[in-house]
């Protein structure tokens, strides 16, 4: 998908509404724009960013006066404003809620090394930035609005949403009350902005690395219900290494259904056993927990038989990809403390994806069998 961003008209005018004035002309100020309009300058500015204590019509005859006159923001003033909220110590404004609709809700964190690094990320930058994070659990019994008014009653007005294992059923949750994103693709609606790993050029990267490293026969092992929840990006990644790029030494997908490894590991243990006995790879790159185990059962040595990385850190084995998940927590409170300072809510007319680059971990379970 195409980044966009949906570019709000208060803080960028369109280039054919503004007059650029030449350099010994006044450049013209909110205190102008607040006298021809007959309001105080408070109004203009709130109306500039959009603020709700601003009516529709109001500000709609603020933004055309403002775009009439030529007013465009002087890029130094935002630079100072910038600099001073830096340097302020931030003051506790409001709560980011962490929304967790998981059936089991102690699995969002506990189980998932992965999703617990996206909370310390958020975290940390929503006090920076002077919110405080908190999850809140959206109970069996709660309907769709009693949730909506508990988030209302609180004041909260930006909203979260962690990787769900089972799509949720909001219900007729009024997402156009909050500014919302999501992390991951597992979560389809509300179709808000998201942040996620670039999991396509992840293992395509983490191929290459293994080929450099002297492996001939790489092979990769992913469960085809958490390839569909990152958009097909795991065997999007391991087709592109092997027909587009031509990365040396790729051999064989082996695409497997997670219920097996849950609920049927004879079966799971069988499928990966006739996998490897038929493909003999030297090395396998994995998204799945259970394959390392299952291949320690079969018989198999890591690394000295086959070497494993994991596409992430709740893969039991030290090399591999790092999703660089407390970045992707940092950047998507950024993108939401954003949406709220601008009073965006609800879903986007152009939702945008942000894609955070990961990075490859050196480590036992996939040495070097040559300088790379």
């Amino acid at each position: 998908m195409q980044l966009r961003f949906q570019v709000n008209p208060p803080l960028f005018l369109p280039l054919a509404a503004a007059s650029f004035a030449p350099l010994h002309q006044k450049r013209v100020t909110i205190y102008d724009i607040a006298k021809k309009v007959g309001v105080s300058h408070t109004a203009v500015a709130l109306a500039l960013r959009n603020h709700h204590r601003i009516s529709e019509k109001r500000r709609e005859q603020i933004l055309q006066t403002a775009a009439k006159m030529g007013y465009v923001p002087d890029p130094l003033l935002s630079a100072l404003a910038s600099y001073r909220s830096q340097v302020r110590p931030a003051t506790l404004q409001n709560t980011i809620a962490w929304i967790n609709h998981w059936e089991q809700p102690e699995k969002l964190r506990g189980a998932h090394r992965e999703f617990d690094a996206y909370w310390q990320g958020a975290r940390q930058a929503a006090q920076r930035f002077g919110y405080r994070l908190e999850e809140i659990r959206w109970e069996p019994e709660f309907s769709a609005r009693r949730f909506e008014q508990i988030l209302l009653t609180r004041a909260i007005r930006g909203v979260l949403i962690p990787p769900h294992n089972v799509a949720p059923d909001w219900g007729d949750f009024d997402w156009s009350k909050f500014s919302v994103i999501r992390f991951g693709l597992s979560v389809t609606s509300p179709d808000s902005h998201l942040v996620t790993a670039d999991q396509h050029r992840a293992v395509v990267m983490a191929l290459k690395k293994i080929s450099s490293y002297g492996y001939q026969r790489i092979g990769m092992v992913v469960a085809e219900h958490l390839d569909r929840n990152v958009g097909g990006n795991f065997s999007g990644g391991f087709y592109a290494a092997q027909k587009l790029y031509k990365v040396p030494g790729i051999s064989s997908l082996l695409l497997s259904e997670v219920r097996d490894y849950q609920q049927r590991p004879a079966k799971a243990k069988e499928l990966l056993r006739r996998w490897l006995l038929k493909t003999k790879p030297d090395a396998v790159l994995t998204a799945d927990a259970n394959v390392c185990h299952i291949i320690r059962e079969l018989g198999y040595r890591i690394p000295q038989d086959i070497a494993v990385a994991g596409t992430g850190i709740d893969v039991p084995v030290d090399a591999g990809i790092d999703q660089h998940s407390e970045a992707i927590g940092r950047m998507a409170v950024e993108m939401l403390v954003s949406q709220i300072n601008l009073n965006e809510r609800g879903e986007p007319s152009d939702p945008a994806r942000i894609l955070i680059e990961s990075r490859w971990r050196d480590g036992l379970s996939l040495p070097p069998l040559k300088k790379a």
